[in-house]
């Protein structure tokens, strides 16, 4: 038997992810920029989930929120943004619902 989440599983509604690019990000400086940028992001956004990965010169940020605004902005002062996709969570698991009535 499959458990389906309640409408409490999903603690915050957007699944943010967002890519920067910044010369400065080195092979041997990447753990160190990524713990400072995980860093900020923990103190001025709201979320959970947080996954950082990255090679030279790009970051890939994974963040669950309420204020997709709130990541952007704080990513925004380490790099620039290549990319930023925002999915809806409940809207997708409203959708998952309603298919698994049918």
């Amino acid at each position: 038997m499959v458990n389906v989440p309640t409408d409490e599983a999903v603690n915050f509604r957007y699944d943010i992810v967002t890519v920067i690019k910044n010369s400065e990000i080195t092979k041997e400086n990447r753990k160190e920029f990524s713990a400072k940028v995980k860093d900020h992001i923990v103190k001025d956004c709201i979320g959970d989930s947080l996954a950082i990965t990255g090679m030279k010169g790009m970051l890939k940020v994974h963040w669950h929120a309420d204020i997709p605004d709130d990541v952007l902005k704080v990513l925004r002062q380490y790099g620039e943004v290549l990319s930023h996709e925002v999915e809806d969570m409940k809207e997708q698991y409203e959708a998952f619902k309603a298919k698994k009535k049918n």
